[in-house]
């Protein structure tokens, strides 16, 4: 991949940077290995950069010359830790981080190696590879809810195999963070391969406190991306793990984060920023990692320091500095044109030695991809079934029973509430009770059903069904049965999506047909799709900033307090089954 070192002779007027491509001219160029602004010309050779320094000569007959005269070049930015599978997928999210000048992504892999394994994932690896953009990996240790089959899809035989793939670049968060303080033998194990192939190991160690980070770091994690406020950051700094400093659609905490450790004087180079997965509407609104350069600087870092934090240091964590990163010759040719270092949304975007995009627009089209090939209509549904209404009633022979409710407490974190309830014509009788709604986790292919109630999600929606969620199955919500089966039964005829149902009607809907994830639809498309979303809850009752995440994460064996997934209603600090799934028969 890098260029030969014998197949260019620098003479002492430049003659062999004159068989350059591209030669950028006049600008002044970020050093973020110096921390110096210089006045310098940068020369491209294919995908890579050939030459940095002052000869005007720097060009040949064949070479195109971009004048960048009182411009400030600077390095593609770097996404340390991205979910490109929030409504958009990989390559609609790439065109918009793209034109805003993010050049490498560093991707969780979660849904895509669930729903396509391992062959077909290494596949999609390799088309995404092409694209003018560069993609990285990371790969999980387990799902982020529980399945079937996961001892056997997330074996490490086949992780290790994704480990020496040479696109991914880490074993990724590790949400089941617990188990490895407890020794896990698998955990330790692929901790151990990841070490020996000089593969990064991430962290989600949300809810960790200083004694349990040390276990942590000493169990060979390297980095975490969930600090919520200055001091956690400042924690896992001082242990040696490096920090992401987090600004999502779901947490805006980069300011104040960014207030502690300015005010502590800590040294940065451990340090990087990232958007997470943020939802379609915060991109469009805010941009990508443009927009947290802007916010690191208006908390108060120096803009030498921010951009480095975008560009650098994620580089040199990943083991990928002689690549990305900077501007230097032998580097991959992904540069920024600024009008000023306090505007980092760029005005031009060159990736791989090409431009890819002038003053927010496109100017170079990405490769399609073949989307039925990695997600057939079989992906989301094996065989043919219909939800019927009694799936999402709860039975009991009893004539009373006490039961374990969820209560969303904020967009994502629940509390446990156990409730007395009559039990009428052999199911539980919710007789009015304000704030209740049904819930459901029902599997794809109509095998089995885990039923609960919660509080507190919109109590005025009917029927509400969603295939998006970290379960890959699908999650329904609602006050009526007859509305929530109708709603399961509209997302199976979309081929994977959300349907809401309101007096026999449809009152939203979004198809995901992409594994009943993701969408092939722009940005902008999927951004007044999620608004229409949130209006719709909102109208019903739901009172959080961030439903989406709401159904990514209620599913999901990590965050307290209680979850609804494959085992049952689950209480996630004990690791007890409160409620158990049932199988269902006659689908």
């Amino acid at each position: 991949m890098h260029p030969k070192k014998n197949a260019f002779k620098f003479g002492p007027k430049g003659e062999g940077v004159r068989q350059s491509d591209l030669l950028l001219r006049g600008g002044t160029v970020l050093n973020v290995y110096s921390g110096e602004l210089l006045k310098m010309n940068v020369a491209i050779k294919g995908e890579r950069i050939l030459y940095v320094g002052q000869l005007w000569e720097a060009g040949g007959e064949g070479t195109a010359v971009l004048d960048v005269d009182k411009k400030i070049i600077v390095p593609g930015y770097v996404e340390p830790h991205c979910h490109p599978w929030v409504f958009y997928n990989p390559l609609s999210f790439a065109k918009e981080a793209g034109r805003l000048g993010t050049t490498t992504f560093f991707c969780d892999s979660l849904l895509f190696y669930l729903l396509m394994g391992p062959d077909k994932f290494e596949s999609f690896i390799s088309v995404l590879s092409d694209m003018p953009v560069k993609f990285f990996w990371t790969c999980r240790t387990a799902p982020q809810s529980p399945m079937e089959n996961e001892d056997e899809l997330f074996s490490v035989d086949k992780i290790e195999r994704l480990l020496r793939n040479q696109s991914v670049a880490s074993l990724g968060e590790i949400t089941r963070w617990q188990d490895l303080l407890n020794g896990d033998p698998k955990l330790m194990a692929l901790v151990g391969i990841a070490k020996r192939l000089k593969k990064r190991v991430d962290g989600h160690t949300a809810g960790a406190n200083y004694e349990k980070l040390n276990g942590l770091s000493w169990s060979g994690v390297e980095s975490c991306h969930e600090s919520i406020h200055g001091e956690q950051a400042l924690e896992r700094l001082r242990l040696g793990l490096y920090v992401m400093l987090r600004q999502s659609s779901l947490r805006r905490d980069l300011k104040a984060l960014l207030k502690t450790i300015i005010s502590q004087n800590v040294l940065l180079d451990r340090m990087m920023l990232t958007t997470d997965g943020s939802s379609p509407s915060f991109y469009q609104e805010f941009g990508i990692n443009d927009n947290l350069i802007k916010i690191a600087m208006q908390a108060g870092l120096d803009p030498v320091s921010a951009y480095r934090m975008a560009t650098i240091n994620p580089a040199v964590y990943f083991g990928v500095e002689g690549d990305i990163g900077g501007i230097a010759p032998g580097r991959y040719a992904d540069i920024l044109v600024l009008e000023d270092l306090r505007m980092p949304t760029p005005e031009t975007v060159i990736s791989k030695g090409r431009i890819i995009a002038k003053r927010g627009a496109l100017t170079l089209p990405f490769p399609e991809v073949n989307w039925k090939k990695f997600f057939p209509e079989s992906c989301f549904c094996k065989r043919p079934w219909k939800a019927k209404d009694e799936d999402f009633r709860i039975p009991s022979c009893e004539s009373h029973i006490r039961f374990p409710t969820i209560d969303l407490v904020s967009a994502v974190i629940t509390r446990t509430e156990w409730l007395e309830f009559r039990v009428r014509d052999g199911f539980l009788d919710l007789d009015g009770r304000k704030g209740l709604s049904h819930i459901a986790v029902i599997n794809k292919d109509g095998k089995w059903v885990t039923n609960g109630l919660i509080r507190n999600f919109a109590e005025g929606v009917e029927g509400f069904a969603s295939s998006y969620n970290t379960a890959a199955e699908i999650l329904v919500m609602g006050n009526n049965p007859s509305a929530m089966s109708a709603a399961v039964n509209r997302v199976i005829e979309l081929g994977g999506g959300i349907a809401a149902f309101e007096a026999g009607r449809i009152a939203y809907e979004l198809k995901l047909p992409l594994g009943g994830i993701m969408s092939e639809s722009p940005m902008s498309e999927l951004a007044q799709k999620e608004e229409e979303l949130k209006a719709y809850l909102s109208g019903k009752g739901h009172p959080y900033h961030d439903p989406i995440y709401t159904l990514v994460f209620l599913p999901n064996d990590f965050l307290p307090e209680v979850r609804i997934n494959y085992n049952g209603i689950v209480d996630i600090k004990r690791k007890e089954t409160l409620w158990k799934r049932r199988d269902l028969t006659g689908h």
